[in-house]
């Protein structure tokens, strides 16, 4: 993940205004009902949905001429590649923005369902990135040609290559092609591309970041009734946001394979938190079952194992999938997890963040936030240094690879409920854990004045 943009919204349920700045590993925290699924939704919408939000006809904002007028020159300029300056970068990014803004009610009403939420304002400013964006022109292709980008995950500068526009080619060609620049700059290796291959109108494109909701557990117990009920009533027939129903959609047909890409994670997985294995009978709507590590005996269905089972099933199946997923978001992965198995769970994450698969989790648990804090502390150390902690370099996670945010609920001057979206540092010295200071304290505090009182009255 070479981009770095932060998304600024205003009028999100109780946040009044709010921006969060994206990264490989990303933490929402803070109190209940303040609001960081919504905000974990609407990224999501903007990555997967955003490329539907482009005008059907050439625009004729002045952000987009600009966008055009540079593309023509660089097109006579003569040259076979183009470095994109940052500048150069923030006309693509503004004129998206600004576009993005204009479609935001479109968006929200896809994503939480019509006049459910109406926001105010919604943009992507701040761009940068960590490795150079190229342009490339390719003098032997016809017009009309389709466009190329280099794989995820290669080692080269990120590009797209084009056929060389000529001084008379018609707008909706250097449309096309700064729809296809701009969605490469900023999403892709986030989500599918801008020209997916779908099966069906109902399918999933390739590669769309992948949203697990909280509550996992129902979902899995439940499949077979969604999938009925997806059948008899349609898809509007699930009262939930569209993030969760598209889960939904992908878990009723996830393919499973034992080796898929990350087949080895879901390995650790197994052995270290699930203590067994789970899979599929074979069946065309499979139950999976559950088959305890060193264990005699039929394999267990889901219904009969423990919830650690059953809530992190949807993220070991997806893990096993031939599921094309660019990206990862996860409510409250550390649910129903002893703290032991929260430790493992926040170094496997560690793990997929530094294999290339950026990973956004929101969490309430105190426990949980302070091992991914401790994994960035953990990028300090040595190598020699690393096994005296019992962690491998790939669980450790360096600073810049890591952004949390504390959504903080209080009271405005009118007496009103509101939330603040606050950014926590992050440095050598771990994650700002300032989402659990004050409750920890309280609890401390009544601790002691327990104890005190417990003494005074042994003492009486």
């Amino acid at each position: 993940m070479d981009q770095r943009w932060t998304l600024h919204f205003r009028k999100l349920g109780l946040i009044e205004e709010g921006s969060v700045r994206i990264a490989p590993l990303m933490v929402f925290t803070g109190d209940n009902n303040s609001g960081k699924s919504y905000a974990m939704t609407l990224l999501w919408g903007v990555i997967a949905l955003g490329r539907d939000l482009f005008p059907s006809a050439v625009p004729e904002s002045e952000a987009y001429r600009q966008c055009e007028a540079w593309l023509l020159a660089r097109a006579q300029e003569g040259v076979d590649e183009v470095v994109l300056d940052g500048a150069s970068m923030d006309l693509f990014v503004r004129w998206f923005g600004d576009n993005l803004n204009q479609k935001k009610q479109i968006l929200c009403d896809d994503l939480f369902g019509k006049e459910k939420i109406r926001l105010k304002e919604l943009r992507i400013s701040d761009y940068a990135r960590g490795k150079p964006f190229v342009l490339k022109w390719d003098r032997q292709a016809l017009e009309g040609s389709r466009y190329s980008t280099n794989k995820k995950g290669s080692r080269r500068d990120a590009f797209v290559r084009f056929p060389l526009l000529g001084k008379e080619s018609p707008r909706s060609d250097r449309y096309g092609m700064i729809k296809y620049l701009t969605w490469n700059l900023l999403m892709g290796d986030l989500s599918a591309p801008l020209f997916p291959a779908r099966l069906s109108a109902e399918s999933v494109p390739g590669g769309e970041i992948l949203y697990l909701p909280a509550a996992r557990t129902g979902f899995m117990l439940m499949r077979k009734v969604l999938a009925a009920t997806l059948v008899s009533l349609g898809k509007e027939a699930l009262p939930l946001t569209l993030p969760t129903r598209r889960f939904v959609q992908r878990l009723l047909n996830l393919s499973f394979k034992e080796n898929g890409r990350y087949g080895p994670f879901a390995d650790l997985l197994e052995s270290r938190i699930f203590q067994g294995r789970v899979r599929p009978d074979g069946s065309p709507l499979p139950e999976y079952h559950y088959s305890p590590r060193e264990k005699d005996g039929a394999p267990l269905p889901l219904w009969l194992t423990s919830s650690l089972v059953t809530e992190l099933s949807p993220l070991l199946l997806f893990l096993r999938s031939g599921e094309d997923f660019r990206s990862l978001i996860i409510e409250e992965p550390e649910a129903h997890l002893h703290l032991k198995m929260q430790m493992e769970l926040a170094r496997l994450l560690a793990r997929l963040v530094n294999a290339g698969l950026p990973v956004w989790v929101t969490t309430h648990g105190d426990s949980f936030f302070q091992q991914l804090s401790n994994l960035v502390k953990a990028s300090a150390l040595t190598q020699k240094q690393l096994p005296l902690v019992s962690m491998d370099a790939e669980e450790s996670l360096s600073p810049e690879q890591v952004a949390a945010w504390h959504f903080r609920r209080s009271l405005s001057p009118a007496n009103q409920e509101r939330t603040e979206v606050i950014s926590l540092a992050v440095d050598e010295g771990g994650i700002a854990g300032a989402a659990f200071n004050a409750g920890l304290a309280g609890l401390t505090k009544e601790t002691l004045a327990l104890e005190e009182l417990a003494d005074d009255g042994h003492e009486d």
